[in-house]
């Protein structure tokens, strides 16, 4: 059987601070852009695929011209959604709305942000995309996307509950690597995580 070979990246330090960033639009640091470089030396792919948001699509068009490969953005693989809580301040959510952000670890099947996303609805687009992204043609693709999103594909990959889904530590600029079978029904190999 054949398989390709898929990289998922998360992007470096972003500016900010300890926020629920979700879909707010934060750039990159001097230490994002640089655990960015060392994830990446002296890897090859045939693709970028990323997230718009900058704090990924901003390294992937510039890795992706030093490589001279195409890059792809995918709407699908930007970051879950935290409606009310974006930008705001995690220890003072936590502090003062823990009844209802718990659900997020305890009950995420069933979670849903105020005025943002519900993780179904981010499990359905981001694996939408994931298909999307199978679908290429290239045998070597790197994703470059967001804790997040990495959870719910690693919840694809292994089948393991929506109550694990934060039990997978997701650091800055890490790299997990997928290999996937080019026909369906797919199957999957976790290569390595970290």
């Amino acid at each position: 059987m054949k398989y390709k070979t898929i990289d998922l990246l998360r992007h470096g330090e972003p500016e900010g601070g300890n926020v629920f960033r979700g879909h707010t639009d934060h750039a990159l640091t001097r230490l994002g852009w640089q655990q960015m470089r060392e994830a990446c030396a002296n890897q090859s792919w045939d693709l970028i695929i990323t997230s718009p948001l900058k704090r990924c699509m901003a390294f992937a068009e510039v890795l992706a011209q030093e490589l001279n490969i195409d890059v792809v953005i995918a709407e699908g693989l930007k970051e879950f959604h935290f409606g009310v809580w974006e930008n705001q301040d995690m220890e003072s959510v936590f502090a003062n709305e823990f009844d209802q952000i718990k659900g997020l670890w305890a009950d995420p099947m069933n979670f849903a942000s105020p005025e943002g996303e519900s993780v179904l609805n981010f499990e359905g687009r981001v694996l939408k995309a994931w298909f999307g992204c199978l679908a290429r043609p290239e045998s070597k693709i790197l994703i470059i996307c967001h804790g997040g999103v990495i959870r719910m594909l690693l919840k694809e990959v292994l089948g393991f509950p929506f109550t694990h889904l934060n039990r997978m530590d997701v650091p800055f600029a890490s790299r997990t690597q997928v290999q996937v079978s080019e026909q369906e029904p797919f199957q999957y190999q976790l290569k390595f995580h970290g």
